[in-house]
């Protein structure tokens, strides 16, 4: 994790707007925007403004706005709402003797952390890829065709 997304995620934790967009507008469309904090990949800027929008939506709907455009913003520079959070990975040794990564923790999906509450940005680009994916062939083979189009023809 680079320092600007930790100072990225601690902008959204403060609910610090000027931060929030001057932060954002250094990682929009880098790798930084959903590296994750150490430890936890998953914990991205996205994942931390999605489960504030969800804690606060009842007690503080003005603050929820809030983050609902963070949100907003976020999905717009590129940030990726399929990351899982809590996946974990080893490196260990297969049968070849070369050394390969295996996962030993599947994790949850962003909707299932924020318990269903998705802010309304994350509802349309669900919405959206969604229906992408039923105009799409429906081969299971066709795993990736969410961030790309299926090429599949047959």
């Amino acid at each position: 994790m680079s320092a600007g997304t930790e100072n990225l995620i601690r902008a959204i934790q403060t609910n610090d707007s000027m931060a929030f967009y001057g932060w954002l507008h250094v990682l929009k469309g880098t790798t930084d925007l959903d590296a994750g904090v150490a430890g936890d990949p998953g914990i991205t800027p996205l994942a931390v403004a999605a489960v504030m929008y969800a804690n606060v939506l009842k007690s503080d709907r003005h603050q929820a706005g809030r983050y609902a455009a963070m949100v907003a913003a976020l999905l717009d520079a590129g940030a990726n709402p399929l990351v899982r959070i809590g996946e974990r990975f080893v490196v260990k040794r297969n049968h070849f003797g070369r050394l390969e990564q295996r996962r030993v923790a599947d994790g949850k999906t962003l909707a299932e952390v924020c318990e269903g509450v998705l802010a309304p940005a994350m509802q349309a680009w669900f919405a959206r890829y969604t229906v992408d994916r039923m105009n799409c062939c429906g081969h299971d083979h066709c795993l990736f065709h969410v961030m790309r189009p299926c090429l599949w023809k047959g």
